[in-house]
């Protein structure tokens, strides 16, 4: 998979750039904010959390085996407890595009399959996978006023 950025030079419409996403377990494939509306090429990998009124990143997220994701969570990771809960002040635009995956709520669960999308309203969540290989969600996550 790439992640394909537009631009437009001397009124021309051309690709800025075309880049194979990295394995990781966080890719931010576009980010845009009040500052940068139509995004900075030099912010593309960062792991932060869209912060305040008109910022918005564009997410592929790889949830890993429920073992997998305990061991790397045990090395601590800022904001998201050992159970992989975690808050953003964001309203969140969640593709599940593998799965089934489980969206883990403070008071329900739910198992979301391939194609369903899930409206994350400022909740704590966690997520957890069940099967023997990773689970990809595309996440359009939008900040909130703080």
């Amino acid at each position: 998979m790439r992640t394909i950025v537009t631009t437009t030079v001397s009124g021309r419409s051309r690709v800025l750039k075309a880049e194979e996403l990295p394995g990781d377990y966080w890719v931010n494939l576009w980010s845009v904010s009040a500052d940068a509306p139509l995004g900075d090429e030099t912010a593309q990998g960062d792991t932060s959390f869209p912060q305040g009124a008109g910022s918005a990143s564009w997410n592929i997220v790889s949830v890993p085996p429920v073992e997998e994701m305990r061991a790397h969570l045990a090395q601590g990771v800022d904001g998201v407890d050992a159970d992989g809960f975690h808050l953003t002040n964001t309203v969140d635009f969640v593709v599940i595009l593998d799965g089934p995956v489980e969206l883990v709520l403070d008071d329900e669960k739910i198992m979301v399959q391939p194609g369903d999308l899930v409206v994350q309203r400022n909740t704590n969540h966690a997520w957890f996978n069940h099967g023997d290989k990773p689970i990809r969600l595309l996440a359009l996550m939008m900040g909130l006023p703080a």
